[in-house]
């Protein structure tokens, strides 16, 4: 969650100070906005505060960013409002183990993390990764306290150069008493992580700079100045370093991306969403065609008890599809290449350390990665091979859990020889039928509103677009193509079940994506 909400540490107050960062190649400043409003999320103070130096509205290309003032943000709900709506059952603060989203025709289902960041990316933590020469071990803590509450089984670290490029390959990894190593031929490749309750979680090394390498083996050859300039490396010689490196070679932020980059780079795997561009003003309104003012209004109305709203639907109130992402990557799909895209999380623990009613910081390890995550179809044991075969093969879809973990989504495709699953390649004369299985909300309370969910085939386009070609608003769905292509599955919710949860705030129930599966082929 990286990125938005910050100021300029020259300007912030010595509790938000060091908070920035570098995100990406294209937005190499944080954005700046008013200190009411910094002061609010951040929830610290500071007896004389200073005023950024070009203090006012952020603008992007919509024109400026309404921001309101901590009180008109904080202006409670009206009580007749609260007394009108009956207390809802308790959401969910961790989540059931993947299994539950349907282990099925020989895959095991696992829920994965790609992009994240700890206590070896410079603006972690608070912009305090480190602490007195070590490690800051209250926000690792937290980092490994999250992985088993929202039982993730495969994460994919992506640290920044700026503090991977100092630390031995094996610190990266950040192993604690009882953590096993994963070796391959002898060589530290990964660890796992024993949860207190038994899960287990595989987590292994990468970095995000200009480039994303998932899963490296070791730190790449230096071949430019130091590591971290290395870690730097752009472009097609960035690309070979890393994977000679062992790295699966992905790219973060593809809306700051063109379309010729991403073709000479030619990634194994690309982010169809990323938090950070819901956030950061001058990405979301260039790119996601939005205005965020409104949305940092309604965020903070959630730091306020007697607003009666759940923290954990906050998601709703920035959550914007990137149809950039999914256009460029259907532009890359279109030319042939077979390129499965994922939910960045890009967490830091570095944006929303005030205290929200339910106990937990606005921007928790826990709450970014139990509002989304990508669900790995893995066959055999969960080995480091294993997770990696399944992610390039295409065997993965994107579960936004923060509506709810679905029970029994499944994209497949049905031919005379049998079932394929998501990333296959199939003949059209072999005449395939896509099937997407309806999922159900795992133990929706009975008392809540129903959500209504959709689902839909969409054809990648050359344009950059995503055509549909199939919908059912009951049942499950099947598609015969008439034609070649590259096609995905979404699911869509209006979460209905959402409103209880949020008095006050129902406008901010819409429809959204539940599910994205990566593609299958038909050639």
């Amino acid at each position: 969650m990286a990125g938005a909400l910050r100021v300029a540490a020259a300007s912030a107050p010595r509790c938000a100070r060091g908070a920035m960062g570098v995100r990406s190649p294209a937005m190499k400043l944080a954005p700046r906005l008013p200190g009411a409003l910094v002061l609010a999320v951040l929830g610290c103070s500071s007896p004389d505060p200073v005023a950024p130096a070009d203090a006012g509205r952020p603008v992007n290309d919509l024109g400026p960013v309404d921001v309101p003032t901590a009180t008109d943000a904080a202006a409670p709900v009206d009580a007749a409002v609260l007394a009108d709506v009956p207390t809802p059952p308790p959401w969910p603060r961790e989540l059931p183990v993947a299994s539950i989203m349907g282990d099925a025709r020989g895959y095991t289902a696992m829920r994965t993390i790609i992009h994240a960041h700890s206590v070896h990316s410079h603006d972690a933590c608070d912009g305090m990764p480190y602490v007195d020469g070590g490690p800051n071990l209250p926000c690792l803590q937290d980092f490994r306290t999250s992985l088993c509450t929202t039982k993730i089984d495969v994460m994919f670290l992506t640290e920044h150069a700026e503090r991977i490029g100092l630390v031995p390959y094996e610190t990266v990894l950040q192993m604690q008493p009882g953590d096993e190593p994963i070796t391959d031929n002898g060589q530290l490749v990964g660890s796992r992580i024993t949860c207190p309750d038994g899960h287990r979680v595989m987590v292994f090394p990468g970095a995000e700079n200009e480039l994303m390498p998932l899963a490296l083996r070791r730190h790449p050859t230096v071949t430019q100045g130091t590591l971290e300039d290395t870690y730097h490396t752009d472009g097609d010689a960035g690309a070979a370093l890393f994977r000679a490196a062992g790295a699966t070679l992905a790219v973060a932020h593809c809306e700051e991306r063109t379309i010729e980059y991403l073709r000479d780079v030619n990634p194994e795997v690309v982010e169809l969403y990323n938090i950070h561009a819901n956030l950061d003003p001058r990405i979301a309104g260039p790119y996601l065609n939005y205005n965020v003012g409104p949305a940092y209004a309604d965020l903070l109305r959630f730091q306020h008890a007697s607003n009666g709203l759940d923290a954990e639907w906050m998601f709703l109130t920035f959550f914007q599809e990137s149809q950039v992402d999914l256009g460029l990557w259907a532009r890359l799909l279109t030319d042939g290449r077979h390129i499965p895209a994922v939910g960045g999380s890009d967490a830091h623990q570095n944006v929303l350390p005030a205290l929200f009613p339910d106990g937990d910081r606005g921007d928790s390890y826990r709450r970014v990665f139990r509002w989304f995550s990508n669900e790995l179809l893995v066959r055999g044991a969960p080995t480091r091979d294993s997770a990696l075969e399944a992610l390039h093969a295409g065997r993965v879809f994107t579960v936004f859990e923060a509506f709810g973990t679905p029970v029994g989504f499944s994209f497949t495709a049905q031919t005379a020889a049998g079932t394929s699953e998501i990333g296959a390649d199939l003949a059209l004369a072999d005449a395939p039928v896509l099937h997407v299985t309806r999922p159900h909300v795992n133990g929706l309370a009975p008392s809540l509103p129903a959500p209504d969910i959709s689902l839909r085939v969409l054809r990648a386009e050359a344009a950059g677009s995503w055509t549909e070609v199939a919908r059912a608003a009951t049942g499950d769905l099947a598609f015969t193509p008439s034609a070649t292509g590259v096609y995905r599955a979404e699911v869509r919710m209006m979460p209905n079940h959402a409103r209880p949860y949020l008095p006050g705030l129902e406008r901010l129930v819409r429809e959204v994506p539940w599910v994205y599966s990566s593609a299958i082929y038909v050639h």
